[in-house]
Order: structure tokens, then C-alpha cells, then sequence
């Protein structure tokens, strides 16, 4: 008995240890995964007609920057909105338009990290998206409305849509309803600098 009450402290503190541990290199690969997005935008700039990917082994490519001032928000955007893609950085939902298409565009990301702060979006705000051919497309916040996950209808309109799970700080996860953000573009330019 008494050997198990000096192993006790012995054993908590390393267990403690290793969560720490634990949670550093989480925060580091996030961190990694982030700059190794960032970089292969600033290549995908340089090579429009590539798909170029953040590490070899990703599910996804780069495909478009989405510049948000008011949330002082910066997002590249994968091709492909897949559970794996979706843990780095919002996805393009292949099924729908192309980017900068006329037809319904969607982009996909999780409440908790990349599009947490659609929260606080607000009808009427503006923001852009960059194309990896450099055009800079300009949009405005037309509506923001809660659906349920099933609802697809709206892909058949014209837009810019951004979603995400519904409610925001729930404690179950893989609610049924989505914040769903329709944005109309309002112009189109092109760029020879990066963002």
C-alpha cells in the first residue's frame, strides 16, 4: 500500500507530462499544416495551371484565398470539402460550381476553428476571394439563414455560399442544421500581387 501511494504522485505527474507533451505537438502540426497552406498558396499564385498540394500526401490542393477585413480573417481554401481537408482549412465543395463560376458556389468549414467566426457575420459585410489565377472576385453578405443539412436547393441560385455546423458551442457534434451564408459578387478584378 505504501509503495502504491509514492507511485501515485510518480505516475500523475507523467501522465501530466505526456498530455502536455501531447497537446504541444498537436499545436505545432496545426501551426506546420497552416504555414505549409500558406506557402503552397503563394506557389499556386506562381503556377495557376497546377494543382499544387500543402504536403505531398494531402487530400486537397490550394485553390482560393478568401480575404474577410471586417472579422480580420485570412483563409486559403482546399479543392474538396473531405473530413481530412476540413480539419486544416475550409474546402471547396467539388459537387458544386467552380469558383468563379455563375452558378452556386459552396465552401465548407468546421464552427470551431476556420469558420468560427461566421458567428458574428452580419448582413451587408463585404469581403473577397482570390483565385489562383489571380482574379480577385468582391462579395457581398445577402443573407444568412439556419437549414437543415439535407438542403441543397440553394446550389441552383447564383452565389457565394459558406457553411457550417449549427449551433455554434454545441456539446453534441454532428448537429443536423447549418449556418448557411449567401453572398452575392459584386465585381471581379485581376492582380499581379499575392495575397
Amino acid at each position: 500500500m505504501a509503495t502504491l501511494k509514492k507511485a501515485l504522485p510518480v505516475c500523475s505527474a507523467l501522465l501530466g507530462i505526456a498530455l502536455f507533451v501531447n497537446g504541444g505537438y498537436m499545436q505545432a502540426k496545426a501551426w506546420l499544416a497552416q504555414a505549409l497552406i500558406e506557402s503552397a498558396w503563394q506557389q499556386a499564385l506562381q503556377s495557376p495551371n497546377q494543382q499544387v498540394r500543402p504536403w505531398f500526401y494531402a487530400d486537397g490542393y490550394v485553390t482560393a484565398h478568401i480575404n474577410w477585413p471586417s472579422q480580420q480573417q485570412e483563409l486559403t481554401v482546399l479543392a474538396g470539402a473531405s473530413g481530412r481537408n476540413l480539419a486544416f482549412a475550409p474546402g471547396h465543395f467539388l459537387p458544386s460550381g467552380e469558383l468563379g463560376s455563375s452558378k452556386g458556389v459552396l465552401i465548407a468549414g468546421h464552427n470551431d476553428t476556420h469558420f468560427a467566426f461566421l458567428k458574428h457575420v452580419a448582413v451587408g459585410e463585404q469581403f473577397s476571394m482570390q483565385l489562383q489565377s489571380g482574379q480577385i472576385e468582391h462579395y457581398q453578405v445577402r443573407s444568412i439563414d439556419v437549414i437543415h443539412q439535407s438542403e441543397q436547393g440553394f446550389l441552383a441560385q447564383s452565389g457565394l455560399y459558406l457553411l457550417t455546423c449549427y449551433p455554434f458551442d454545441s456539446l453534441a457534434s454532428g448537429t443536423e442544421f447549418r449556418l448557411l451564408v449567401s453572398a452575392d459578387k459584386l465585381s471581379s478584378s485581376t492582380s499581379t500581387f499575392s495575397s
